[in-house]
């Protein structure tokens, strides 16, 4: 107890030289001590406080002369199809998911390039609120394994699709996420996963002909299979977004082994010879990226640097039978692909154009296919092999007609409070001059690392067209910018982060592209975070604000979200009760705010539980601050159907317009 006490007292010290600009309202606690009660447990005045305020927000945003226009234009643009997500069989067979102007996307094949697609999963799932989450293609060819959830509450069913298109569901619970598939190789009739309860995390075996589902291990936090090979189970224990380690089951003895020390790793697998390649920040100094590195069981913790890629790499498969890893490598959000083999030797690839390389998937053959999308290009998705320069588009979505030429995107930096450069994405209408009076949106991205990339958003198009520049920055905490980057907004380090955040603002002033009348900042998740950190502490520098399923108490977040991940979110933010975490949480300023906010949460949201925002929002509006709450019933962590993300996105535009046009 007494290293305890000692250890909050040295955290408050450190706390009281640490840059928090506004006061905490002293009103918060009695207010918490009303909505509390029953934010959580009372359904009927839970679902009576979401009707009223969402009707209130419904009525104000639909009222405003630019609701109808602005959902005809993004209910055009957003009808644009896409594709991406593609993996291939062994028999060449490529799949992808896809939406053909339909309410939600659906997954489809074909047998070769630019063929006829044919459709797997059903139309009437959206109907029940059912989405795809994932979906994994058995090496054969001989079955698909398809994850849903169902109205956003992740907690994902596992569906099997025959080759013929048969299918049937195979595991379903509502309160258990199934994921994580991985195939034996030996035995196609089998296959691992993990399942997740919001408690535990359980390794699993599944027979399909038996339909019996075998729990072979488990152990307490976040634990997630990798890779399987002649009986061993590869797995990562995840301590936090940034701290991980690599173990090996043995599922015949249960003995576990340690691979490795704790360091940052991203993905791992079993070679043909029982060895591990793995992408991490083991082998990396703070100003170096992740490395492959390649470890031989039979000497636990020692490993070898096999490539090095001098940039971040955002994903890689690995192409057991033929040793070579194909992985897309990122600088300044652009991808690159690149392909080399166990022994670290180069191999020639494809080159896209220049864009976002995602979803890359290959078979035993060397077949390769990957999705890509631009500023310009809607997502689609494409085929190569190892070592062949040549690629053939797998299909072509259609633009109707609309003209996404003159989008432009520039990567810049700007300063940061203590002469950091902090990287970030720039959208300017064509026509737009530097007079200090555009309107303008900062968009803060989730995570904490997650990154904006200059990805094909249909939504943009709108926006320039209707003269708004768009700024997404890149902060502390990012992904794409090595492992030290990305730790750097961990514990007292998130002030820095937040700081990051607010001097965007300060650069779109400085530079006289907008003024604090003309800015929106916007924010989802981790973002809208952000969002409401930025409302209560710089309300003088922006006009409106809107937090979409935000984090305002880390501390009721931590408790009332899943345990699997509560100690790696207190590595994040610090630990639950302390200083630091009430310091960090806005809703304790929620006096300060006095731009109108726009909140929004999710009924069957996993991540950020629903109660955060409604709290937030009620706090608000008995503060008699300028608040207004939507929140859907068949919605979690964002929307999964188009009608559901033309209301998002309509909904933010509108608020937005509002109050700076």
């Amino acid at each position: 107890m007494q290293r305890k006490a000692v250890f909050f007292i040295l955290l408050g010290v450190m706390l009281l030289g640490l840059s928090v600009k506004a006061q905490e309202s002293p009103q918060v606690p009695d207010l918490l001590k009303e909505i509390d009660p029953w934010v959580t447990t009372d359904t009927n005045r839970i679902v009576s406080y979401i009707d009223s305020t969402s009707k209130l927000t419904t009525q104000m945003l639909e009222s405003s002369p630019y609701w109808a226009p602005t959902v005809r234009d993004l209910t055009f643009l957003l009808g644009i199809d896409y594709m991406g997500s593609p993996q291939i069989d062994n028999t060449g067979r490529m799949y992808f998911l896809m939406r053909i102007t339909g309410e939600s996307e659906a997954l489809f094949y074909v047998d070769k390039s630019m063929s006829w697609p044919v459709q797997l999963t059903p139309n009437n799932w959206a109907e029940e609120g059912y989405a795809i989450s994932y979906y994994a293609v058995s090496p054969s060819g001989g079955y698909t394994l398809v994850g849903v959830n169902q109205y956003g509450d992740e907690m994902h069913d596992i569906w099997y699709f025959s080759r013929d298109g048969k299918f049937r569901p195979l595991l379903q619970d509502r309160k258990i996420r199934y994921a994580g598939v991985i195939f034996d190789e030996d035995d196609p009739d089998q296959f691992y996963l993990y399942i997740d309860n919001r408690k535990t995390i359980n390794f699993a075996r599944y027979t399909i002909s038996s339909a019996k589902l075998d729990t072979l291990y488990t152990e307490p936090g976040a634990v997630y299979p990798n890779d399987y090979r002649k009986g061993k189970l590869l797995f990562t224990r995840a301590f936090s977004f940034s701290q991980s380690q690599l173990a090996m089951l043995d599922l015949a003895t249960k003995k576990v082994t340690d691979l490795t020390d704790t360091a940052n790793f991203w993905g791992a697998a079993f070679t043909a010879d029982g060895q591990v390649v793995t992408l991490t920040s083991a082998k990396s100094s703070d100003n170096e990226f992740m490395k492959f590195c390649l470890i031989n069981p039979e000497k636990p913790k020692d490993m070898t640097v096999i490539y090095d890629p001098k940039m971040e790499t955002d994903e890689f498969t690995f192409v057991r039978k033929m040793g070579t890893i194909v992985a897309s490598l990122n600088k300044d959000g652009y991808s690159e692909l690149t392909a080399f083999a166990v022994d670290g030797n180069s191999i020639p690839m494809a080159k896209p154009e220049i864009g976002v390389i995602s979803g890359v998937s290959g078979n035993d053959k060397g077949d390769i296919v990957f999705g890509f999308n631009s500023p310009i290009v809607p997502p689609t998705a494409f085929w190569t092999r190892i070592g062949d320069p040549k690629m053939e588009q797998i299909g072509r979505v259609s633009t109707f007609g609309f003209d996404f030429s003159n989008i432009k995107v520039d990567v810049i930096r700007y300063k940061s409070a203590d002469g950091t450069m902090i990287p970030a994405l720039l959208y300017v209408p064509w026509n737009a001059t530097r007079n200090g009076d555009n309107p303008a949106i900062i968009n803060y991205h989730g995570g904490p690392p997650g990154q904006s990339r200059p990805n094909f958003q249909r939504n943009i198009a709108f926006a320039l067209s209707k003269g708004f520049i768009i700024m997404f920055p890149n902060v502390r905490g990012s992904t794409g910018y090595g492992p030290a980057w990305e730790r750097a907004d961990n514990l007292e380090g998130r002030f820095k982060a937040l700081k990051d955040a607010e001097t965007a603002i300060d650069y779109l002033i400085a530079e006289k592209w907008s003024n604090p009348k003309k800015i929106a900042i916007w924010g989802a998740s981790y973002g809208g975070y952000t969002v409401d950190w930025l409302a209560t502490q710089v309300p003088d520098k922006f006009a409106c604000a809107v937090s979409e399923v935000g984090v305002s108490d880390v501390d009721f977040t931590n408790r009332h979200s899943s345990q699997v991940f509560a100690k790696g979110w207190e590595k994040e933010y610090g630990p639950v009760g302390s200083p630091l975490t009430h310091k960090l949480s806005p809703i304790f300023y929620a006096g300060n705010v006095t731009q109108p906010i726009l909140l929004t949460g999710g009924y069957n949201d996993p991540r950020v539980p629903p109660a955060d925002p409604r709290r937030f929002a009620y706090v608000l509006s008995k503060l008699g601050k300028p608040v207004w709450y939507y929140e859907s019933t068949e919605e979690g962590h964002g929307g999964s159907f188009k009608t559901q993300i033309i209301h998002q996105l309509a909904s933010s535009y509108v608020f937005t317009m509002m109050h700076i046009m």
